[in-house]
Parts: C-alpha cells; sequence; structure tokens
C-alpha cells in the first residue's frame, strides 16, 4: 500500500495561472487522493466573469467541471468533485 507521499505522486494539478493553481491544488488533491488512479488536472480561468474550468483526466476517462466564482470554496470543490469521480466511475 502507498504511503500519503506516494499516493499524492500519482496527482497532477496545472494550469494557466499559478496563483488559480495554488488556490485550486488543495481541495482536487484532497478529493482525488486515496482513489488508488492516476489523474492529471488542468484548471484554467474562463472569460471575465471569473468561471474556472477543471479538467480532471484518468486512465478511463475526462471530466470537465465548470465552478463560477462564488462556488470557488474549498469544500465545495472538493465535493463536487468527488461526486463527479463517482458518478462516471473514473
Amino acid at each position: 500500500m502507498a504511503d500519503r507521499a506516494g499516493a499524492d505522486a500519482l496527482i497532477v494539478v496545472e494550469g494557466n495561472g499559478s496563483t488559480l493553481v495554488a488556490r485550486m491544488r488543495g481541495p482536487l488533491m484532497r478529493a482525488l487522493a486515496g482513489r488508488g488512479s492516476v489523474y492529471a488536472v488542468w484548471v484554467e480561468a474562463l472569460g471575465p466573469r471569473g468561471d474556472v474550468l477543471v479538467t480532471i483526466t484518468g486512465s478511463r476517462g475526462r471530466i470537465p467541471l465548470v465552478f463560477a466564482p462564488d462556488e470557488l470554496q474549498p469544500p465545495h470543490v472538493a465535493r463536487v468533485v468527488r461526486g463527479a469521480l463517482d458518478k462516471a466511475a473514473i
């Protein structure tokens, strides 16, 4: 069984804005950790409203999620990501 550091090595979070990626990294890592899968996550700002696109790619598929600015609270992001991955079985 992998330790926490080993599990986190299976998750890569990148994006087009270092501040945005840093803000989203924690909730995304918490949501994805312990799932026993490899994930590549791309975080990107969309348009002038402040929406954020989070694209999660795993070995069994890809999920794009769009968050409005008022939905970027860490617990909400983690809950939505976990729910989407469970529903899509990724």
